[in-house]
């Protein structure tokens, strides 16, 4: 079988790898081939929920997905995020030389389950064909907005990696 793999990260590490951390609904996507990365998709987000980030409630955030559909041409990341237009959804998004994209395929995109009264619960949107690997325990939800809130801020407060791949990878000048 093939598979995508990604490293699991703590909720807080992928913060501190983030940009930007938004709550939003999919207002659209466009397939692009790019002749450096190939065929991706800008997909559109409308903020609700800005987490972390120079954004606000109402901005629009384009950010890429790796695969899409451009010219007729469909390309398959395995493990990226699937995302409907309409749908809403939690990502963190990371800036990759000059362009955003959300961080480690699926494993940045959560799920947004609502209530009938409007509270928000997240659970990861992990894709078939992704492998996280390494020893840290990756966390799925459900986490309400507070607790999610929280542990960005957490992150924020505390910008030391939890991870040591990532603490090494700063030391050696990333």
């Amino acid at each position: 079988t093939r598979a995508s793999t990604v490293l699991g990260l703590s909720i807080e590490d992928q913060a501190r790898l983030s940009r930007l951390v938004v709550v939003g609904e999919v207002v659209a996507q466009v397939g692009v081939d790019d002749p450096e990365t190939g065929i991706e998709s800008d997909v559109t987000l409308r903020v609700s929920h800005v987490l972390k980030g120079d954004a606000a409630p109402g901005d629009v955030v384009v950010f890429r997905t790796r695969g899409g559909e451009a010219d007729g041409v469909v390309s398959i990341a395995l493990g990226e995020a699937v995302l409907r237009t309409g749908q809403k959804a939690l990502v963190f998004i990371e800036e990759v030389d000059g362009r955003l994209y959300n961080l480690g395929l699926s494993m940045g995109v959560w799920n947004v389950l609502e209530d009938p009264a409007g509270r928000m619960r997240f659970t990861r949107a992990v894709a078939e064909g992704l492998e996280v690997i390494g020893e840290e325990a990756v966390e799925y939800g459900p986490l309400s907005l507070a607790e999610m809130a929280a542990r960005i801020a957490r992150a924020e407060r505390n910008p030391r990696f939890d991870h040591p791949a990532l603490r090494e990878a700063l030391v050696a000048g990333r």
